[in-house]
């Protein structure tokens, strides 16, 4: 074998671990990604059965204080709340569908008996609906489910967070309420609206996904030492079929020419 051959192959074999080595290493870590995703998703739904098996409670016990962050205990709790809506805080969220369905969400300030500001989604409307409903502004009891608010992307009326609400009337309670009930005369939906359902939590198919990376990250190298031993593996030479030798003796131009 000559030297550039055996260079050659030693640049392909480096080549075929460089390239299995930095497979298996990012198929470990999207697998890694995936599982954390499938673990987040377990929480949170673990965190929502248990907030929607609880008794509802008052707000007042569920968040006592205005403070500046979501307590995870009051994730998914349903709480009840007395006061009366802020009318004028009224903001319109676009693009937020229902059941597949495009629809446009109330948000208003809810100010409470104790003092306090909670951002409430009070129902929602079709998005080709133009006749859309105000809130009332009676004194009024209401049964919320509790979440945490929503990051700003910018884009006002797209996210349910006071950033894009106008200023609250009183010291705003952190988080949000989906209305499950209002209690004026009878206890149901808003006037004109409907009540928004909690979303469906699944799992999906993130752990899936982590056993297909890591199956990739254990077949890369298997599959580059295969890849290895046929570039190692000598080459034969083809062989030339040798032409047949001819019979001694006449050919047939002399056995005529002999006639």
């Amino acid at each position: 074998m000559s030297s550039s051959t055996r260079k050659s192959r030693a640049l392909s074999v480096a080549g075929i671990v460089l390239l299995a080595f930095a497979v298996s290493v990012a198929a470990v870590f999207l697998g890694r990604w995936q599982y954390h995703r499938h673990v987040a998703r377990a929480e949170q739904i673990v965190a929502f059965e248990q907030g929607q098996a609880m008794a509802p409670a008052p707000l007042t016990a569920v968040l006592p204080d205005a403070g500046v962050e979501f307590p995870d205990e009051a994730r998914w709790r349903t709480a009840q709340v007395s006061g009366a809506f802020d009318a004028d805080s009224l903001t319109w969220l676009r693009n937020r569908p229902v059941g597949g369905q495009p629809a446009s969400h109330a948000l208003a300030w809810f100010v409470t008996d104790d003092g306090r500001a909670l951002l409430v989604d009070a129902g929602w409307v079709e998005a080709e609906n133009t006749a859309r409903p105000g809130v009332p502004t009676d004194h009024m009891e209401l049964t919320v489910t509790l979440r945490p608010t929503e990051q700003d992307n910018g884009s006002p009326g797209t996210r349910i967070t006071p950033a894009q609400m106008p200023s609250p009337p009183a010291p705003a309670v952190v988080g949000y309420g989906v209305l499950a009930d209002a209690c004026q005369d009878p206890c149901g939906p808003l006037p004109g609206l409907a009540i928004t359902p909690l979303p469906q939590l699944s799992l999906g198919p993130h752990l899936a996904y982590t056993v297909q990376w890591y199956m990739l990250a254990i077949a890369a190298p298997v599959v580059a030492i295969i890849w290895i031993r046929r570039e190692l593996k000598p080459h034969q030479a083809t062989a030339v079929p040798a032409r047949p030798k001819r019979r001694p003796g006449r050919t047939d131009e002399e056995i005529e020419d002999a006639l």
